[in-house]
């Protein structure tokens, strides 16, 4: 091997070097607190979330398979497995990439409302769950996972448990979930529309959170001010696709949220979006 490229072969292994002691570190740091990424994951949703305690969860996948490079991303490459995953409800653009997680996952538990929505994705999302012998809960009200002795994910919505039943509107079915960790919470609402909002608010049940993740990907059916009065959240974001053919998100719900003196993000202007908590304060983190 000659001078020159020996030279150019030292400089790449100690690039290298220095990723891995990069990773290393910021690996070891994240996993002091709460680590929560919002996806960049086009017109649908992609939320992963890790605590201390290296529990695992994902809820929706988006559409397509790029929510498997986005894992890749801030899961290390030796870990194959993921504790919880949450299916909102079956549309595309959220239950098309957990069917490709599925396949190259093991996968702890699946929390799904059940409801009936016969499309071919969602058939084969069902048909992957039983082939694999995955746990499922399904999805109402008053449900709670313990996820460490400071990790508690409530489950809102749906008011009842649903399965099997045939929505107009499958968003009526919609799993919201909170998260609460030490004294901070996340608001996870899905594509939630008007009617959960309210019904949310009436059950008075406590929606207070330090971020919410806005309904629908913005859209004019979602987020209205007496659900934004009702949390009180620091930030917002909206999961949405860049170009869109919806008009999402729409420029009312923008308004109203920055109106309110929340700091919003959007993942087709920021990118992905991430948040830490240590269980008594919130902060954006990229």
């Amino acid at each position: 091997m000659t001078k020159k490229y020996t030279s150019v072969y030292l400089c790449v292994v100690c690039v290298i070097i220095c990723m891995l002691i990069w990773y290393g570190v910021y690996y070891i740091e994240s996993q002091k607190n709460l680590v929560v990424h919002f996806f960049d994951i086009g017109q649908g949703d992609g939320i992963f979330f890790e605590l201390p305690n290296h529990v695992q969860v994902l809820i929706d996948g988006g559409p397509g398979n790029g929510i498997l490079s986005k894992l890749g991303d801030v899961m290390p490459f030796w870990d194959r497995t993921i504790d919880l995953v949450i299916l909102t409800h079956p549309h595309a653009d959220h239950v098309d990439g957990l069917i490709d997680v599925l396949k190259r996952y093991s996968v702890g538990m699946v929390i799904e409302s059940g409801s009936f929505y016969p499309t071919p994705d969602y058939d084969e999302w069902n048909k992957l769950v039983k082939q694999k012998k995955i746990p499922v809960v399904y999805a109402r009200k008053g449900q709670r996972v313990a996820l460490s002795d400071r990790a508690t994910l409530h489950i809102l919505s749906p008011q009842e448990e649903v399965v099997g039943k045939r929505f107009t509107n499958i968003h009526d079915g919609m799993v919201v979930s909170k998260l609460v960790y030490g004294s901070t919470a996340i608001l996870f609402t899905g594509d939630g529309e008007k009617i959960i909002e309210y019904n949310l608010i009436s059950s008075g049940i406590s929606l207070v959170a330090d971020i919410l993740k806005a309904g629908h990907h913005g859209s004019k059916t979602s987020t209205t001010q007496g659900f934004l009065d009702a949390i009180r959240p620091r930030f917002v974001v909206i999961s949405v696709g860049r170009k869109n053919n919806y008009g999402h998100p729409h420029t009312d719900v923008v308004d109203r949220i920055q109106a309110s003196g929340i700091d919003l993000f959007r993942t087709d202007i920021n990118g992905d979006v991430e948040f830490m908590s240590d269980g008594k304060r919130v902060w954006k983190s990229n």
